[in-house]
């Protein structure tokens, strides 16, 4: 899989089964339907922060082989427009955190010249942002109604209850059990948001480990500082 030559880093663990689904089925069986051999498929996936846009992006390009696909997440520092020339010999460009250059002017121009390039080619394009093409920040006109015009779909945020699932699998995952009253307990207790929740089995885990104590609620307090 080509990638920047930055700090750039793609998971190559993830992808599309591993995605906990909620209401996004519709969505994942268009990503899965996905290809090497797709042409002009043109996607702009929205949702707010911690709903898994990442995880389907990088699940996508992990899907396809490589040196097919490029990566590129705008929320990495130190990238300048003109990093998007080329990229048209990739038969996919994949962007992730659209939103933290869209509301630049020469981010802006710099992506309409991709879009059009892509588009003349027949290469594909797959996009995340936060908010949807019509509530972006765009100056240049042509490029808003060209975003507009993609395949757009709201990544669905996951209940409480799939994130419960979510959590405990990944406690599973690393050898932890997570009874069902504990993660209740980090639910009920803690950010619902699905970064923290991660980053916070994370935490556990290596404290568990040091502490060699299983995940009670009294040690998911004391550590989480709940």
């Amino acid at each position: 899989m080509q990638q920047l030559p930055l700090n750039v880093t793609l998971n190559q663990e993830i992808d599309l089964d591993s995605f906990l689904v909620g209401k996004n089925h519709i969505l994942l069986e268009f990503l899965r339907s996905l290809s090497m051999d797709s042409h002009g498929e043109f996607i702009y996936l929205w949702g707010a922060a911690g709903v898994g846009k990442s995880h389907l992006l990088q699940g996508v390009v992990n899907s396809l082989d490589d040196g097919v696909a490029m990566y590129l997440p705008m929320s990495e520092p130190g990238l300048a427009p003109e990093m998007l020339q080329g990229l048209a010999q990739f038969s996919w460009v994949v962007i992730d955190d659209c939103d933290d250059v869209l509301s630049q002017p020469e981010w802006q121009e710099a992506l309409f010249h991709l879009y059009n390039q892509l588009k003349d080619i027949g290469a594909n394009l797959l996009i995340a942002a936060k908010a949807p093409p019509a509530e972006q920040d765009i100056q240049l006109k042509d490029l808003k109604s060209r975003l507009t015009a993609m395949t757009v779909f709201k990544v669905q945020p996951l209940s409480d209850s799939d994130k419960m699932v979510l959590i405990q699998q990944k406690a599973a995952a690393s050898g932890l059990a997570l009874a069902d009253e504990v993660a209740a307990f980090m639910l009920n207790r803690s950010s619902r948001d699905l970064r923290y929740l991660l980053d916070a089995i994370d935490k556990l885990d290596k404290a568990s480990l040091v502490a060699q104590r299983p995940l009670t609620v009294p040690f998911v307090k004391e550590v989480l500082g709940l």
